[in-house]
């Protein structure tokens, strides 16, 4: 895999061209592209020479003054090189490193499981609350505006919701996005902590594959909040303790940060790639 082809097509196509999802806007102002709703993130951005010190002070002033919090990512390519001052001087604080993993779909991925497990995909709002239920707790977390984002476009091709159930039990959930004809992203994948060890991550790694490869995508598209996670051909084999985003590899590295504004003011976040490197296929 070329992963500097793959990368320059996963920013032409996912991050300067973002899908608008249910209770999100897709804005673009002052030479950013930003996405508005349930939280406000930043995906892609055109700016001249000496152009980001000013449209980051921008865009820190608008959130601000709506008491909102705001995320900037990051990564190591992107341009130009002086923004991650610029976010700094802004109130922008770093959060820990991540890794931006790639998966080849012309690869095949499995998961054998047992016969009390199974894995369903969510198609009615009589489901979705037990989806809900499920990431809160792998989470340890609860996230209510994502019901109102989720019943609204559960018939959406473009989206996937699963859930993994032990012996007719929901304990895991995950999500999958087509961010374009050729990505599905990864997301929101956790399993409840007393079910974990036996392949329900991976499985659900395996059934958005599947569907992704089946809507014509040829990657699989996760960033993980660390790095260390170990792998065989391109699968994480360890269960991560907070999430299934680690379960690619052949990846880009991207890392994470964390900004704070002055006392008394919304959190400003930013994420930040630090490098990018492959991973040998194994």
């Amino acid at each position: 895999m070329d992963l500097g082809r793959v990368l320059a097509q996963y920013d032409a196509e996912v991050r300067a061209r973002p899908k608008a999802r249910s209770g999100f806007e897709v804005e673009r102002t002052g030479g950013v592209i930003r996405l508005t709703g349930h939280f406000n993130f930043i995906c892609w951005w055109d700016l001249g020479p000496g152009g980001a010190r000013e449209t980051v002070a921008g865009q820190a002033t608008y959130l601000r003054s709506r008491g909102e919090e705001l995320i900037w990512r990051v990564y190591e390519h992107d341009k130009p090189a002086e923004l991650g001052d610029c976010l700094a001087e802004e109130g922008f604080e770093a959060e820990p490193p991540g890794t931006l993993m790639v998966f080849d779909l012309a690869n095949q991925l499995t998961a054998p499981i047992g016969p009390d497990i199974e894995i369903r995909r969510i198609t009615t709002m009589e489901d979705l609350p037990g989806f809900m239920a499920a990431s809160d707790v792998a989470f340890g977390r609860e996230e209510s505006w994502r019901f109102a984002a989720y019943s609204s476009c559960l018939g959406d091709p473009d989206l996937a919701l699963y859930v993994a159930l032990v012996s007719g039990k929901t304990v895991a959930s995950a999500r999958l996005e087509i961010g374009s004809s050729n990505f599905g992203l990864l997301f929101g994948g956790g399993v409840s902590p007393s079910y974990r060890r036996q392949g329900l991550y991976r499985a659900l790694v395996a059934e958005r594959a599947k569907e992704a490869k089946r809507l014509g995508c040829s990657y699989l598209i996760a960033a993980a909040e660390t790095p260390d996670c170990e792998v065989t051909n391109g699968i994480v084999i360890k269960e991560p303790a907070r999430n299934d985003n680690k379960a690619l590899t052949n990846g880009l590295t991207d890392c994470g940060g964390r900004v704070r504004d002055s006392p008394g003011e919304k959190q400003l976040r930013l994420y930040r790639s630090l490098g990018i490197s492959t991973s040998a296929e194994r």
